[in-house]
Order: C-alpha cells, then structure tokens, then sequence
C-alpha cells in the first residue's frame, strides 16, 4: 500500500477512501491517539530507508502495522511499515526503517528531524510466546537444537538454544527466526552461522 493520500483514490478507492478520512479527522490536531515512537536522524541507503532513534527499545520489538509521519500541512499520515532492525550507532538506540511509499534516499533525507508516532500506547506489548521445549530448525532443515529458555531484553527477546555443544543466543526478530509453528513445536531460523560460532 503506498502513501495514503487522496490521490491514489481512483488506483485503490477503499483503501485511499479511509485514508483520506483518518486525514481529515487528524488535520487540525497535534496528535491525536498516537504516541511518540523516536524521531528520524537521517536517511540511509538509496531505497528510502532511514534510521530512527528510540528512547524505548522494547516499543519497537512488536510494532503494529502502520507507523505515523506528520506532514507540512500538519496532518499524520499513515505509512506500511516494510522493514524494521536494530542498527547499532555506539551506544544509542538506534533502528533501521523502511515505509512504503517513501522510496528514494532524497524523499528519506526530507523527513530528518520528523517524529515518528504509533498509535499502540507504550507498555502494551504483549507477552512474549511460550516456546520454551520448541525444537529449532535451520532453513535447509537441519536441527540446530532445542529452545531452553527465553531471554527478555529491552529491545526485543533473544532465545537461547541448547545444541550439542553449547547454548545459542537468537534474536526474536525477523531476521533471525522466519516460521513458528505451534502445532509442531517447530522454529525455523536464518542467518544463524555467526551467532553459532561466537564462543
């Protein structure tokens, strides 16, 4: 879904239809419903993408679907969030982010210094699932070994999988951990093979 402006109404009429109402409503407030996520430091990469200092990790590890910009006729827009992860900029909080309809490095480097809003409250993640006992899985389909516990961290929970030799420590994140499955106590992991040599 692109930009939820009223120009887009005749490519998707239902979709541009409850975006140009939610920006009506929100016109002529400061921010209505939403609450402060971080604020955008500067563009990175060519494709849109920018990086977004947090003040609270833990609000980003369960994002909901819509992330919010404030525009110049002072109206939040709503954007799809396409990619969110950690980038680590010495000790500040720091994540990458992709939106759909942001896509060149010159409409990122624009939005410098823009609040970012959500409308989820802070605090209310929900609890972290249960899967300690869950085997895990390679991508090619090799076991890596069995989840024993589930590390909650301010910025996103780690689990740590018991292998033959040793325990290792996966990010919850999607870049990390690509299927669960509930039925089979089954977690299916990528991009492991540095995580499993670090001593």
């Amino acid at each position: 879904m692109k930009l939820l402006t009223k120009g887009n109404q005749k490519k998707k009429k239902s979709s541009a239809r409850s975006g140009y109402f939610l920006r009506f409503a929100m016109a002529n407030e400061p921010n209505p419903g939403l609450f402060l996520l971080g604020r955008i430091a500067k563009a990175q990469g060519t494709l849109g993408g920018f990086l977004m200092d947090v003040d609270d990790p833990a609000a980003v590890s369960d994002l909901p679907e819509l992330l919010y910009l404030r525009h110049p006729e002072n109206q939040w827009v709503p954007y799809r969030i396409e990619e969110v992860r950690p980038h680590q900029v010495r000790k500040r909080n720091v994540f990458f982010v992709r939106l759909e309809g942001i896509n060149t490095r010159t409409e990122a480097e624009r939005l410098r210094g823009h609040d970012v809003m959500t409308d989820k409250p802070p605090g209310s993640s929900p609890e972290s699932p249960d899967v300690i006992g869950y085997e895990a899985f390679r991508e090619d389909g090799s076991q890596l070994g069995e989840v024993s516990d589930l590390l909650e961290t301010p910025a996103y929970p780690i689990l740590i999988v018991k292998t033959a030799e040793k325990n290792v420590l996966i990010p919850w994140i999607e870049q990390f951990v690509s299927a669960v499955n509930s039925e089979t106590h089954r977690i299916i992991t990528k991009n492991t093979s540095d995580l499993e040599s670090l001593e």
